[in-house]
């Protein structure tokens, strides 16, 4: 109960909201056409929500919007087209050539004012806000995270043949590339994890009146819940490569993910998740496990940043074609573990055709995108971003988890729609001699009696 007080569902908050119209127009315009904003909505969902809101179905709207994986390409492409056809282009993506050799100290720790409290939060009025919250204790290290963020993200671009150089100096030795970096910090007696972490994907980041309001991004997974005419829908989850280092020289927080503003990059921690997103780390890495994911990360930030340079007609920096925010971790899993367990997945291979590690990476990724993909329960389930079941504040999707979860460890979750299909048509194809021998038989009666 304590947890239902710290949040509100969408449905309240657009229940008590919706009378107004300006702040309807406002919602749609915010969740609908704002790739930084908010959920990449199509026409068709766009639609949709207006006719939730109008007819006052909002308990619908804590289930939005409930699109499959491959709906949600979809959906991507129509926004795209619809921003286009308005003009309402989403922003350039800055372009990244290759300068003259340079050499500059590490400059840390960095120095500057820390964010204000309310520096990433907008006023929507009616009561609403719109953004993050500051966390107090990463404000007092973020002018020391947003520069390692901008060295790591510079030195990841040089190229690993040779060619020009960025580097940095530190501890009496000069770097170009992130591993190495990391690995001189390590040096001097600085400490470096990194953890893969997994939330729930918050892509409203609405506060109400002071209280956070449950936004996640619902999709179908098409896997029927077991006992049910349903089929299982689940929010989107997020996933990131957090690096903490701790030392004598400086503390900084960072995280790793492709980002819906088209970004894979390091960036720089500040901001305070809301506590319906949950968290869990899925692994942890330190020693020299943590320095191989730093090269796999700057490996991943070059070869990203190259793909764009190629292909700047793709919409939102690239975003879902070249994958959500679980793409790259998943790369970097995948390299790390042999497999991966996040869901989903949505990159198009055909941007990855390259013989470099990150290209045979994507590549090698179970993807989620195409009309043959087959729901996964395991990485479903991996992605969800609690240790165990029971610690889900939301008990809907408990309930479903936790009966999708058990009926697929004993091996009798039920196939999905599509299987059945199949495998009526292949029990329809191996009947047919006997049902033809049925036929014949019966005809055969009939025509001896007319007879006799």
């Amino acid at each position: 109960m304590a947890d239902e007080q710290r949040w509100l569902p969408v449905s309240q908050v657009m229940s008590e909201l919706s009378a107004n119209p300006d702040f309807v127009e406002a919602l749609y315009r915010r969740l609908g056409h704002d790739p930084k904003a908010g959920g990449i909505l199509g026409p068709e969902e766009i639609k949709r929500l207006r006719e939730l809101i109008l007819g006052k179905n909002f308990e619908a709207l804590d289930l939005f919007p409930g699109m499959t994986v491959t709906g949600m390409g979809r959906a991507v492409q129509l926004a795209a087209a619809a921003m286009d056809a308005s003009g309402n282009k989403a922003d350039p993506q800055p372009e990244r050539t290759e300068g003259a050799n340079l050499e500059e100290e590490l400059g840390l720790p960095a120095t500057g004012d820390p964010p204000a409290p309310d520096a990433y939060l907008r006023p929507l009025g009616f009561g609403l806000q719109a953004g993050d919250r500051i966390d107090p204790v990463l404000a007092n290290e973020y002018a020391s995270s947003q520069r390692l963020a901008d060295v790591l993200n510079r030195l990841s671009l040089n190229s690993p043949g040779g060619g020009k150089r960025y580097r940095v100096a530190t501890g009496g030795q000069s770097v170009d590339a992130a591993d190495a970096l990391m690995e001189a910090l390590m040096t001097s007696g600085h400490d470096l994890e990194v953890k893969d972490s997994r939330y729930f994907a918050n892509f409203g980041d609405l506060i109400y009146r002071g209280r956070d309001v449950l936004t996640p991004f619902w999709i179908d997974t098409g896997i029927p819940v077991p006992g049910t005419d349903r089929t299982l829908l689940v929010p989107v989850s997020h996933s990131q490569h957090e690096f903490i280092i701790r030392g004598p020289v400086v503390d900084a927080d960072l995280s790793f993910y492709f980002g819906i503003d088209g970004e894979a990059v390091f960036r720089p921690s500040v901001t305070r998740d809301q506590a319906w997103v949950m968290g869990r780390v899925a692994h942890r890495y330190r020693g020299t496990e943590a320095v191989e994911v730093t090269r796999l990360a700057g490996s991943i930030v070059r070869t990203y940043t190259a793909i764009k340079q190629r292909h700047r007609e793709l919409p939102f920096g690239g975003y879902y074609s070249l994958g959500v925010c679980n793409d790259v971790n998943a790369m970097i899993e995948m390299k790390m573990h042999g497999g991966t367990s996040l869901f989903p997945l949505t990159l198009d291979p055909r941007f990855f055709s390259g013989g470099g590690e990150v290209d045979q990476l994507a590549r090698s990724l179970p993807l989620d995108n195409g009309r043959d993909s087959e729901p996964d329960p395991r990485r479903i389930l991996g992605s969800i971003p609690v240790a165990n079941l029971t610690m889900l504040p939301l008990p809907s999707l408990r309930d479903d988890l936790e009966t999708v979860s058990a009926a697929w460890r004993s091996g009798t979750l039920p196939l999905t729609g599509s299987d059945y299909t199949l495998i009526w048509a292949v029990a329809l194809i191996a009947a047919l001699p006997a049902i033809l021998w049925l036929v014949r038989r019966q005809q055969r009666l009939i025509q001896s009696r007319n007879i006799g």
